[in-house]
């Protein structure tokens, strides 16, 4: 979905350029509709990331420490990610709910009320917060199981379940 909005927003902006530039108009919508695509992309996209471990993280100094001490730096990362997350969430709501309560809007010509772009930032640290609890847990029964294994869960995988070389 994030690509597809990262798309959309593209076109969206090439659109505003030919329609300024080809035709001399312009539009009301096209700038705002671009930035809150990218934000969903970047917010609501961020959950998917972290599944799959895509997000930056300090390998170098990690990768040398015994693998069953890399499984508990995981753990202790994943669990301070969380918590952190979680009060990100906790802070966007509360700037959501009061957006929505008095009825803001962004004030530009085509006026959005911002309750729904302010509600892309709590829903993605939602969607965030859940996927660590997913993968704190997944880290809880590695070291309860013996496993010492500390590749993220989809990590090495093909699409179809099997080892990639």
């Amino acid at each position: 979905m994030s690509a597809v909005l990262i798309l959309a927003s593209m076109l969206i902006v090439c659109y505003g350029v030919v329609l300024r530039y080809v035709f001399g108009a312009s539009t009301v919508w096209q700038l705002e509709l671009s930035t809150y695509f990218l934000m969903f992309a970047a917010f609501v996209g961020g959950a998917y990331g972290l599944k799959h471990g895509d997000h930056v993280n300090l390998a170098l100094v990690v990768e040398r420490l015994p693998e069953k001490a890399r499984l508990y730096v995981r753990l202790l990362a994943s669990i301070l990610g969380f918590v952190f997350i979680v009060v990100v969430a906790l802070i966007a709501y509360d700037l959501w709910w009061e957006t929505t309560q008095e009825g803001r809007t962004s004030g530009t010509a085509w006026n959005v009320p911002l309750t729904y772009p302010y509600l892309i930032v709590p829903l993605g640290m939602t969607l965030i917060a859940l996927q660590y609890l997913v993968i704190v847990v997944e880290i809880f029964q590695q070291i309860i199981s013996g496993q010492t294994s500390d590749h993220p869960p989809d990590e090495g995988r093909d699409p179809e379940g099997g080892r990639n070389p």
